[in-house]
């Protein structure tokens, strides 16, 4: 893909940078208004990114790999410093989520796959603009003095001024533009303020207090205004791509096509349960899970929906443990999961279908969350903060009852000092606790990060070339149809014919619809003198689903008309290459086999050909040759 988006893509390596071209164009670089095709992928800020690269170091992938592992690093430090500012955990805690999310094997593609950058910087963006929204409309914990409508704090103080939201929005917005899935992140601004209401309200009822009328007036307009941004943010999307178009084909998303609903339910049920374990145990890496790589689900009693069931099971029970958990730490723990669950919505098939069955790149913002409720829950487990007692206010002015002599009032503050006294008994008992429990849980969470990073290692050499990628996992997923056809690319550029026709022969069964494999199976056959074998392969190459971004059509109809040719049938090909050139008149391979169709009918026509070819590519001395040599067949 990296061949579409940067090196073909005009936006990147164009001798003149036009901002009108760079808002007109997908991802990949095509036009997203007219008959062509595009699947309106809008991310004009990932396309600046290469083309900053691009006149930095021209062409060279070094650089492009070295901003992609710089800004991995940085987001990675994004999610610690969201971890700490936004959820509240100790540096500890906030340190090992972004260990976490470093090390993950599942970010390998994003890294190391060039057009992988959208993710990376969509979570970047998104992250830095959760953690400011934050920090300037819900800061955490809520302010006691808040609650009570007394001295505002500081933090407060900013959040009276609601211009302020243009920044945290203007983030998000940036986060979508590098991927549409950043978008999604205006969903947690929301969740924030709601959270944030329910703690303040809580706090306030129980205290007998009203909230402020100002405090409830400055929420109101907050939540307005992100509704009314949400809003005009999509309709501007729409309105500027002219509606997300997705064009796909059983290749991309068989499940898809599936007639029935329920299988396409189960199926993408199972996809879920998929995702979680890439995220979970990533043991099972690969670039590509098409076609039959993951079979559809056709029955309940399938024992592959125990996957999903226990995915399902944890997520729920995630959410009932943060429901019962005590409010700063249920707060933390709702956000990253909404951090997980909302940006993979987009990918989930539950909105609509989507163009791949797996990308494991899809993961990276999800994982953030997954990371963030990972830090969490050990948090929770081990230790939310060092545990401080504090009397009650209650005590206070149960105390100063007493000293009137109130005997109601020293009773009950007699009652009151005897239950923070336990209450303080049992938090140093806790405490005592969680400092046994310290050496295991770092030296599980050293476990845990070292098997991470020893799997990323093994993942990255993976990723070392395409030719050792393509071969790894061309083996590894044999079901895949465009493993095997990478897989088999890569042995016929070996000249490992043989190995090269099983892979691409095992695509064949995997797409029987893609023309792609009986093409390539054609070609090696002709360079193997194979002539009867390859017209086969490529008669049914042409009836076949076309991919014109890999293979141009009129080449698939050229070559069958060589082998034609070989076989005798001169006529059969000539109507094959005329049928060439009316997709592309200025094919000059067409019209130099043409001529050679041509000399044993009409040698003027089939000068009048050659001519042709050697106008179009003037330096090319086969071409010159034909000419010659039909010149002095002609006398001329």
């Amino acid at each position: 893909d990296h061949v579409v988006a940067i090196e073909r893509n005009a936006n990147v390596v164009g001798a003149q940078f036009s901002l009108t071209e760079l808002l007109r164009r997908d991802y990949w670089g095509l036009p997203m208004h007219g008959s062509g095709w595009t699947n309106k992928s809008f991310r004009p800020l990932t396309t600046l990114t290469f083309r900053w690269n691009y006149l930095l170091h021209g062409l060279n992938s070094s650089g492009f790999h070295a901003t992609n592992v710089l800004l991995h690093c940085i987001a990675s430090w994004f999610v610690g410093q969201t971890a700490s500012v936004l959820l509240g955990l100790p540096g500890t805690w906030a340190a090992l989520a972004s260990a976490f999310f470093g090390v993950h094997p599942i970010h390998t593609e994003n890294v190391l796959y060039l057009v992988g950058r959208a993710d990376v910087l969509a979570a970047l963006f998104g992250t830095m603009a959760i953690s400011l929204y934050s920090v300037l409309f819900c800061p955490r914990p809520a302010s006691e003095d808040v609650v009570a409508g007394m001295r505002p704090g500081a933090q407060w103080d900013l959040a009276r001024n609601t211009m302020l939201l243009v920044l945290p929005a203007l983030l998000a917005v940036a986060s979508g533009l590098c991927k549409e899935t950043g978008f999604t992140l205006f969903a947690l601004f929301m969740l924030m303020e709601l959270l944030d209401y329910i703690a303040v309200y809580t706090k306030a009822t129980r205290r007998g207090l009203q909230i402020p009328n100002r405090m409830r007036r400055r929420r109101r307009l907050r939540v307005g205004l992100l509704l009314l941004t949400t809003v005009s943010v999509f309709i501007a999307r729409y309105r500027h791509t002219g509606g997300t178009s997705l064009n796909m084909s059983p290749q991309d998303n068989p499940i898809s096509y599936e007639t029935s609903k329920t299988v396409r339910v189960l199926s993408y049920a199972y996809l879920h349960g998929v995702y979680a374990k890439l995220l979970v145990w990533p043991q099972f890496l690969c670039y590509d899970y098409s076609m039959d790589a993951i079979p559809s689900v056709h029955t309940v009693l399938d024992c592959r929906l125990l996957l999903p069931l226990a995915a399902y099971t944890g997520l729920f029970a995630a959410v009932a443990a943060a429901a019962r958990a005590p409010p700063e730490p249920r707060r933390a723990a709702l956000i990253s999961l909404a951090l997980l669950l909302v940006p993979y919505l987009p990918a989930s098939n539950i909105l609509f279908p989507v163009g791949t069955v797996i990308g494991e790149r899809l993961l990276y913002i999800p994982s953030a969350g997954f990371c963030l409720v990972v830090a969490v829950s050990l948090s929770r487990q081990f230790g939310w903060t060092k545990v401080a007692v504090a009397v009650p206010a209650c005590i206070g002015s149960a105390v100063g009852a007493g000293r009137r002599g109130n005997k109601a009032g020293g009773a009950e503050a007699a009652r009151l000092r005897k239950a923070a006294d336990a209450n303080a008994a049992l938090g140093r008992a806790v405490y005592a606790m969680q400092r046994r429990q310290a050496p295991t849980v770092v030296l599980a969470a050293c476990g845990a990060l070292a098997l991470l990073s020893i799997r990323t290692i093994l993942r990255v050499l993976n990723w070392q070339s395409s030719d050792v990628l393509f071969i790894h996992d061309g083996h590894l997923q044999p079901t895949s149809s465009k493993t095997q056809f990478n897989l088999g690319i890569t042995y016929m550029q070996r000249n490992e014919y043989d190995d090269a026709v099983a892979a691409l022969v095992r695509c064949a069964h995997a797409d029987p619809l893609s023309s792609l494999p009986f093409y390539r199976i054609g070609q090696i056959e002709i360079m193997r003198g194979n002539y009867a074998s390859a017209e086969r392969w490529l008669s049914a190459a042409i009836d076949k689903f076309g991919a014109s971004l890999m293979v141009r059509d009129e080449e698939v109809f050229h070559d069958l008309a060589v082998a034609m040719f070989q076989n005798g049938r001169v006529d059969a090909a000539e109507r094959r290459l005329r049928i060439a050139l009316q997709m592309n008149p200025d094919f000059a391979k067409g019209w130099n086999n043409l001529a050679c169709c041509l000399a044993a009918r009409s040698l003027r026509d089939a000068s009048r050909a050659s001519e042709r070819a050697v106008a179009l590519e003037p330096n090319n001395p086969q071409y010159w040759a034909n000419v010659a040599l039909l010149a002095r067949h002609s006398g001329d």
